[in-house]
């Protein structure tokens, strides 16, 4: 029992001393904050911004797309006319969307191809042509 009481009176009177610090400073506060010279003006400090323009925006915003303009399928020879027609005929018609730079790839790999056709072509003639003449110098 006399442990609580203890512990209880040990508590109060810190407290109370905590108490008595904040008066204190908080005459000090008062004396010092009456003291001050509120003519003075202090220039501010500019800041300077620096405007770099954006690419693109970092604000968040829908993204509004409009419809398709009307083509004619080569594949169907149907006209189409906006985005659902369009994937409707790609599905129809067992088509994709080429991706971007596919086009340049199938032109670029088209001349590869061909040109391994024509030193095949070349190598064949040449073989035929060597067979034929030691035949006929024979």
């Amino acid at each position: 029992m006399d442990m609580e009481l203890l512990v209880v009176v040990t508590a109060v009177w810190t407290v109370n001393i905590n108490m008595n610090d904040h008066k204190e400073n908080l005459k000090e506060y008062k004396h010092n904050f009456a003291n001050i010279d509120w003519s003075t003006k202090i220039d501010k400090p500019k800041k300077v911004i620096e405007y770099i323009p954006l690419a693109r925006s970092n604000l968040p915003s829908p993204r509004i797309l409009g419809d398709y303009e009307a083509y004619e399928c080569p594949v169907s020879g149907r006209m189409i006319e906006g985005r659902r027609a369009h994937k409707e005929n790609l599905k129809a018609t067992g088509c994709r969307v080429l991706e971007r730079g596919e086009k340049e790839d199938n032109v670029k790999n088209a001349q590869i191809a061909a040109q391994a056709e024509d030193k095949r072509r070349d190598k064949a003639i040449d073989g035929i042509v060597d067979s034929v003449a030691s035949e006929y110098f024979k």
